[in-house]
């Protein structure tokens, strides 16, 4: 006899802890725990891309001096412009069949101005980054991105799997 195992995507597990949280009004308590923790985590990882960039640059000192304030305003910019592009473009399917054409191509059309909103943003900072580093040290630090955000993909799935014990 063959056991099957149902494979829940991590956004379908994610979904299913949400509503259980939110019909249970005795987790506000551990909500705020939660939200603490979810907050250190936060700052653990951003404290990890800080010196992971940091070592994949082989930034000086003064490098990193003129630097991190200059990224960080960057990451904040660009954090803000992901948030809202994540809020204004978030449909499901259902809603998405009930758009009118008007309505997609208002939609898609904002997609394309709010991706020019991005590379503008990274224009201005890419000439910036090339006023406080080498621009060697540029190409690095875009490529340390990738890396880090690969090894936050690559950590995140390999923590979401379980061990299947679906042996033949």
């Amino acid at each position: 006899m063959k056991t099957t195992f149902v494979k829940i995507t991590s956004t379908s597990f994610i979904l299913i802890l949400v509503l259980m949280m939110l019909t249970n009004p005795a987790n506000a308590q551990r909500d705020k725990h939660k939200d603490g923790q979810h907050a250190a985590n936060r700052e653990k990882m951003e404290a990890q891309r800080v010196a992971f960039i940091t070592q994949e640059l082989n930034l000086t000192p003064d490098e990193a001096k003129g630097f991190w304030p200059v990224y960080n305003e960057y990451d904040a910019k660009r954090h803000e412009l992901s948030k809202s592009f994540r809020e204004s473009s978030h449909m499901n399917k259902a809603d998405i069949d009930k758009l009118t054409e008007k309505e997609a191509s208002e939609m898609l059309d904002n997609q394309i101005i709010e991706a020019q909103k991005y590379l503008d943003l990274r224009k201005e900072y890419h000439a910036k980054f090339k006023t406080l580093l080498p621009a060697v040290k540029v190409l690095k630090l875009y490529n340390a991105e990738r890396e880090f955000q690969k090894m936050l993909m690559d950590k995140m799935h390999n923590n979401n799997q379980k061990p299947s014990s679906d042996k033949k």
